[in-house]
């Protein structure tokens, strides 16, 4: 009887699909995501079409539980393209490296490549990050591995990931001529989760009462609001109203979400009073504010009678989408009575420099401030919330993510959230986070695991040009 095997082109679709689930729906996939695609890259009969189809397959997995289409068809057209980008280069990479070089190499050759091609992501004014880091950040059994990020930065736990894929193929696939490389590099995998269980991150002594506020609005309220003076005054209402309650509780810190009013807060003193905290409170406030032919996203710290202590203009702003919006200049944390407040405005938070730079200049907690109503109950919201738990566990700090429509939580430098506020649900999220000035080996050096990783990957092709000389 003869065993048909699956077709090449159906399984490198199957890793594209396990990959866009992985991003957004059940974590723990990342593990075995690449696991058929690297099964179609060892095969004699493979081609340079197969490769490519691995990479694109990226883009027809994922490209439908984004949740961007909201803000149009050529975002979510470049975006998707972009994505399948990664694992265009990955696969054409593999195919010409593997089995060029030796068995270690080729165990080693998944985690080198993810690891390069991840890092690319983050480079460049129209980088887009996505990693592997964010797909385990909030499964808590896989919490050792990301308790490594603030020793090897969130790249490094990605390609730990990539690795558990390459050992899962190999001793599956590849034991006649991989077992000893295999099992090597798995023993090293699970030596690295027993540090990260020993090793787990500090959480800090100095407390800090915190106050999320989130509004629960969508952004067609928003728009309502340019021509209807009414659905305006309601806006405004239901942030005074929330924020409030938050006082009542007296807190050292209050946070809004992002252009959570889009009103002119700033030069309108009546209004300031109104919102402003009382004695010993400091609010973090999101908004859209405008002068002459000039527009922010800025995120302002006010303290007791409005007085206006710091303000943070949004440095990354999404392509096209906020065009229209005036960048800011640096990555300044707010100072305040409450501490030294590190701000990252929405799409900031995915990108792993920002969190370290503004740590660096002396952020001794986190704050998120999201708009994410365009996604409506899209999975990526959830996606954009793990990925707040890898910035701050990588920097060791106490994170405050607020969202407009949600997910609001409060993090701590070991990734655990401490409660959450459902999507498109007006009410506030209390807690105590504490404050941290010390510097993790991450925030200092960034990305130092290209160093190994680049130059083993360097050795390798040379080996590769040697031989076939």
């Amino acid at each position: 009887m003869v065993t048909r095997r699956p077709p090449l082109a159906t399984l490198a679709t199957l890793a594209g699909l396990l990959n866009g689930i992985a991003f957004v729906f059940v974590g723990p996939a990342a593990l075995i995501a690449n696991v058929p695609l690297l099964w179609v890259l060892h095969q004699p009969a493979a081609r340079r079409t197969h490769a490519l189809l691995g990479g694109l397959v990226g883009l027809l997995g994922g490209m439908h539980i984004y949740g961007i289409l909201d803000y149009g068809w050529l975002l979510f057209v470049g975006f998707s393209v972009y994505t399948a980008s990664q694992m265009v280069i990955f696969a054409l990479l593999h195919r010409a490296l593997v089995r060029r070089v030796g068995p270690l190499f080729d165990v080693l050759l998944p985690a080198l490549l993810w690891t390069l091609t991840e890092w690319i992501r983050t480079l460049g004014p129209l980088a887009m990050p996505a990693s592997y880091v964010g797909c385990i950040a909030d499964t808590p059994w896989l919490r050792p591995w990301l308790w490594l990020a603030p020793l090897i930065g969130g790249l490094g736990v990605s390609s730990l990931v990539a690795l558990t894929q390459s050992v899962v193929f190999h001793l599956c696939f590849q034991r006649s001529t991989h077992l000893r490389p295999a099992l090597g590099a798995g023993v090293v995998v699970v030596a690295l989760g027993l540090i990260g269980h020993l090793n787990a991150p500090a959480l800090g002594d100095r407390p800090l009462r915190v106050v999320g506020v989130q509004g629960g609005l969508a952004n067609a309220q928003y728009k309502a609001a340019q021509a209807d003076a009414l659905a305006s005054r309601d806006i405004v209402r239901t942030y005074e109203t929330l924020t409030q309650q938050a006082y009542a509780s007296h807190p050292d810190l209050v946070v809004w979400p992002e252009t959570a009013l889009r009103v002119d807060v700033l030069n309108t003193p009546e209004l300031r009073t109104r919102l402003a905290p009382p004695p010993g409170t400091t609010l973090i406030a999101g908004l859209l504010h405008r002068e002459q032919a000039k527009a922010w996203n800025l995120a302002v710290a006010l303290g007791p009678g409005g007085v206006e202590l710091g303000r943070y203009a949004k440095v990354r702003t999404v392509p096209r989408t906020e065009a229209y919006l005036t960048r800011g200049t640096e990555r300044a944390p707010l100072l305040t009575p409450a501490g030294r407040v590190g701000v990252l405005i929405c799409l900031e938070s995915v990108y792993p420099q920002a969190g370290r730079e503004t740590t660096r200049a002396g952020a001794e907690i986190l704050t998120v401030l999201s708009n994410d109503s365009g996604f409506g109950t899209s999975p990526i919201t959830r996606h954009m919330t793990q990925r707040a738990i890898v910035q701050a566990v990588e920097n060791g700090r106490w994170l405050v993510r607020v969202g407009q429509a949600g997910i609001t939580t409060l993090i701590d430098p070991r990734g655990v959230t401490h409660g959450d506020l459902g999507l498109f649900n007006p009410a506030i999220l209390p807690g105590e986070a504490r404050l941290r000035g010390d510097l993790t080996l991450a925030t200092r050096w960034g990305d130092w695991v290209m160093l190994p990783c680049g130059g083993a990957l360097l050795f390798g092709i040379f080996m590769r040009l040697r031989r076939r000389r």
